[in-house]
């Protein structure tokens, strides 16, 4: 989902509820939206619906980032670039500033280090660089939360030691292992227990089960092999592998594919079992 789309979506769902809370699953701060664009769009989004935003951060796809001339990195320098952006954009929403939004004088502390003078930021990184950058529009909330995507042990520790907790699309059984790590790495870096773990649930759900089964071939090619580091960026081609090395019976064991709701409560639990903490669907 392109960011503008997201952020738009969000604001719109927000304005309609009230005490709802959105999580994005998951923005990607590759190549196409610096961290300080999107730190600057979330603190827009909380200072609107204060307490309810939170930030879902992943390494993203070829799809989105290659047909706009860029490079596809490999693995390890898109996890390097999430974390770096994770830090960026914590910078900018929580460096001291000595002024409010009003342009009172305050003393504001934060948990955050290396903070410099009047909310201007520094950062120089392996992969970003940011120069006297500052947020004028502040978010209002004391800390919106940024989760990051995690489907493998590296990116399980990162989103351990650089997040409020983890985004992962595998299912209950499969999600064991990293879950694993994740609270290894937390209980190693004495990080505390609070952080949360959040699945993405796949369900398509109507009364008419052709209807429903045919709705979810859209997330076919999610289901190949290492799908999200693959650097095909052709929707086609991506599509045309999917049919021929995804089977529709591959579909139906990885999508909840229902025409009751009220089947899919057996199959939600078993992520809290394995110690899951939030299910969303998709």
């Amino acid at each position: 989902m392109l960011f503008d789309v997201q952020t738009k979506n969000l604001a719109a769902a927000a304005e309609r509820t009230k005490r709802m809370q959105f999580v994005t699953g998951v923005t990607a701060p590759i190549h196409r939206y610096h961290p300080a664009i999107i730190a600057q769009a979330f603190a827009s989004l909380d200072i609107l619906y204060p307490g309810r935003i939170g930030l879902g951060l992943g390494t993203g796809e070829s799809m989105n980032e290659t047909p706009l001339g860029f490079d596809w990195p490999r693995r390890e320098a898109r996890l390097k670039r999430v974390i770096e952006a994770a830090q960026i954009i914590s910078k900018l929403w929580y460096t001291t500033t000595n002024n409010d939004n009003n342009g009172n004088d305050i003393k504001k502390t934060s948990n955050y280090a290396n903070e410099e003078e009047d909310g201007f930021v520094y950062f120089n990184g392996e992969y970003f660089l940011i120069r006297n950058a500052k947020l004028y529009s502040r978010p209002t909330s004391h800390h919106i939360p940024i989760f990051m995507a995690a489907a493998g042990p590296e990116s399980a520790k990162a989103s351990a030691k650089y997040s409020d907790g983890l985004i992962t699309f595998l299912k209950a059984k499969e999600s064991q292992k990293i879950l694993d790590v994740f609270d290894r790495t937390i209980k190693k870096d004495d990080k505390g227990d609070s952080k949360q773990k959040i699945a993405e649930y796949k369900v398509s759900y109507s009364n008419n089960y052709e209807h429903t089964f045919n709705s979810s071939k859209f997330w076919r090619a999610t289901l190949l092999k290492d799908s999200f580091n693959t650097s095909i960026c052709d929707p086609r081609k991506l599509e045309q592998k999917a049919k021929q090395q995804v089977p529709d019976q591959e579909l139906k064991e990885n999508i909840e594919i229902t025409t009751s709701i009220e089947d899919c409560i057996k199959s939600i639990e078993e992520y809290f079992k394995v110690g899951i903490t939030k299910v969303y669907n998709t």
